[in-house]
Formats: structure tokens, C-alpha cells, sequence
């Protein structure tokens, strides 16, 4: 450490010994080795193949964080002479730039208290002021944030915000338990709807999507209760009913899921419970109909014991005629008595008349019987 110490002391007293020139060089000359390291290290995390993205973004980040203090100590010490001569006369604009950048002051202040209690880390899911993402980025003044959206949908946007924001605005953390976290999905609902139908739809579509992993989840939280001396819940599914105003309700249920596939999981959650609806309005549909066709049936059972029985009355008829018309059939070998006013053929002085045209008696049409409605299968 005193070795560091005296090169860098050494390092001063030459720069101050030299010229401005040979410091404004010397200025340049590590801001482009600064930036040659900083592509150096953003090129060898991008193509390193082991490690998580998180762990490797985590190393870039410390690499040019460490990069950016380095430059700042040798600046300071390039330029310390110069700055020590004109501390007293620049004191009253040291003052006004230290009012007018008290944001900053701020900033560095939030990224002291980031540093010492870690509230969140690179790859961590966290939601403040409003703003909600997968931290990619932190730096001595700002944050960057990948954002998504309520639902989990990555937008594709980032938010960056000053880390003075730490100082004012609580944190919301969702990455906290690691590999397995608990989320809710809630639908709205009327009041009048069938509310507990749909908590159980809910609540049996959310058991059918994750029993999977329910055990492992559950052994998880244990380890975490172990660990940081917490009381967790069950990890299996629960659905509760939130009312929210005179007309709405709610109905949530939280489920454990793995902390990569939260959207996945409540999209899962979702269709399985309107499919469940969907099935349901096709039983009640069927049943109708089998109810419409039996009715039918026993509708169409009336009509068709009528028309027999007038069958058989239209017969009676028909065979007292037959019986009439032939007990007054005349005898075989008699002849046919004349009508009356009607004169007998090849009498005298009488001419005959033409052929009486005969004309077959017209039998009622049938009358149609009404078909069996078929019954459905």
C-alpha cells in the first residue's frame, strides 16, 4: 500500500514540475485508455460463454465502475496543483455549484446507501416511484431499469433514474426469494355473477398449473424461513374474494411459480379458468336441447293416436256403404232398372242416349303423419 502511495505522490510531482501541455497530454492519454479498457471488458463479458447474463452484466458493471474511480484519482492528481491555486479565489462559485448540484451530491449519497445496505442488485426485479423492471445497469449517479409492463410483458423500454431517489422513495423488491417466488392473478367480476363458482374455477385451475413444483417451492421457502428468520406462507395455491366497490369484485388467487416464468404461469392460470367456462356453457347448451327434443317427443305423441283413431272410425263408414251397395245389387240375370224419367234403350220411338261417362268414387287423401322427432345421440 505505501509503495501505491509514493509511485502515485511521485506521479504528482512530476506532472506539477511539467508543463500544462505535457498534463493536458497526460489527460488525454488516460481517458483513451480508460475507454480502450471499458470496450475491452464490455467485449470479453459479451462473448464469455460461462456465467449467467446477470453474473456477467454484474462484472461489467464493477469493471467500469472501477474503471471510472481510477480515472477520477488520477485526474485529481494531474490537476490538484492548479486546483489548490485557485481554491480561494473560486470559493463563491464552489458554492453556487455545490447549491446548484446538490442533486448530484444527492445521487452520490443514495449510490453510498445502495452500496452499504444493498437494497437491490444487478438482475433484480424491483419497483420504485412508479417504475417497475429488471435493474441492468447501475452507475455512481443513476440506475437503468429494463421496464415491464403490469402483466410481466417486457416493453422493451428502460427507465433511468437518479439514485437520489433511494433517499426519498421506498423499494419495491420481487426477486426477493430467488428461484420461486408467490404471485396473484385476479379477475374482476360483478356482484351478481356467480362469485364463488368462479373462485373455485380459479382456485382448481391454479392447483391443475402448478403441482409440478408445488413441493419444491415449498421446501424452498423453508430454506428461506431458515435463513433470514421469517414466517412465509404455504406455497400451495389459495383464492380469496376482494371486494372492490359496489360493483366490482375481485377474485385473486396467489400460487408459487418460478421467479423466471411469472407471466407464463398466470397466462397458464388464466386460460384453463375461462376454459373451464367455456365448458361449462356447452353442457348447459346440450342439456337444453335434450330437454327441447324430449318435449318435442311428447308433443308429437298426441297427434299420431288421434289419427288412428279417426282411421278406424272412417273405415266403419266405408264398410256400411259396401254392405248397402251390394244388398241392392239387383239379381244375376236381371235387368238393371231404368232411372227415373229415364227411358230403356231400343224402346220404341225413343232415341237413345249417349254413354254415361262412369266416374270412380274419390277416397279421402291420407293425411300425413307426423315423423318421430329422432332422438339425439
Amino acid at each position: 500500500m505505501q509503495a501505491i502511495l509514493s509511485f502515485f505522490t511521485d506521479v504528482r510531482d512530476s506532472v506539477s514540475a511539467s508543463s500544462t501541455l505535457s498534463q493536458l497530454f497526460a489527460t488525454v492519454v488516460v481517458l483513451v485508455a480508460a475507454m480502450m479498457v471499458t470496450r475491452s471488458a464490455a467485449k470479453y463479458y459479451r462473448g464469455k460463454d460461462s456465467g449467467s447474463t446477470g453474473e456477467r452484466r454484474t462484472a461489467y458493471t464493477a469493471v467500469r465502475n472501477g474503471v471510472a474511480v481510477v480515472v477520477l484519482i488520477l485526474l485529481l492528481f494531474l490537476w490538484g496543483g492548479q486546483l489548490r491555486h485557485f481554491a480561494l479565489s473560486v470559493a463563491a462559485l464552489a458554492a453556487a455549484v455545490a447549491i446548484a448540484s446538490k442533486e448530484f451530491v444527492m445521487s452520490a449519497l443514495g449510490s453510498l446507501m445502495r452500496a452499504t445496505q444493498r437494497p437491490y442488485a444487478v438482475g433484480d426485479i424491483i419497483e420504485i416511484n412508479g417504475m417497475k423492471g429488471e435493474v441492468l445497469i447501475i452507475d455512481l449517479f443513476s440506475t437503468t431499469l429494463l421496464e415491464e409492463a403490469q402483466s410481466g410483458y417486457v416493453t422493451g423500454r428502460t427507465y433511468q433514474f437518479p439514485n437520489m431517489l433511494l433517499l426519498l422513495n421506498p423499494v419495491r423488491k420481487s426477486s426477493t426469494m430467488g428461484s420461486f417466488v408467490l404471485e396473484a392473478v385476479r379477475v374482476p367480476l360483478d356482484p351478481a355473477d356467480d362469485v364463488v363458482s368462479a373462485e373455485q374455477r380459479l382456485l382448481q385451475s391454479a392447483v391443475v398449473v402448478c403441482e409440478p413444483w408445488v413441493q419444491q417451492a415449498d421446501a424452498h421457502f423453508r430454506r428461506i424461513e431458515g435463513a433470514y428468520l421469517v414466517a412465509l406462507p404455504e406455497s400451495r395455491p389459495v383464492a380469496l374474494i376482494e371486494p372492490v366497490d359496489a360493483k366490482r369484485v375481485d377474485v385473486v388467487v396467489r400460487f408459487p411459480c418460478p421467479s423466471n416464468r411469472r407471466m407464463a404461469v398466470g397466462q397458464q392460470i388464466l386460460n384453463g379458468y375461462y376454459a373451464m367456462i367455456r365448458e361449462e356453457r356447452k353442457a348447459r347448451s346440450a342439456a337444453s336441447a335434450v330437454a327441447a327434443n324430449k318435449a318435442a317427443g311428447s308433443a308429437s305423441a298426441a297427434p299420431v293416436a288421434s289419427t288412428s283413431a279417426s282411421t278406424s272410425a272412417t273405415a266403419s263408414p266405408t264398410a256400411g256403404n259396401a254392405a248397402t251397395s251390394m244388398s241392392s245389387a239387383p239379381a244375376a240375370g236381371a235387368a238393371p232398372a231404368p232411372a227415373t224419367g229415364a227411358a230403356l234403350p231400343g224402346s220404341p220411338g225413343v232415341t237413345p242416349s249417349p254413354a254415361t261417362t262412369y266416374t270412380a268414387p274419390q277416397t279421402p287423401p291420407d293425411r300425413p303423419v307426423p315423423l318421430r322427432p329422432i332422438d339425439p345421440v
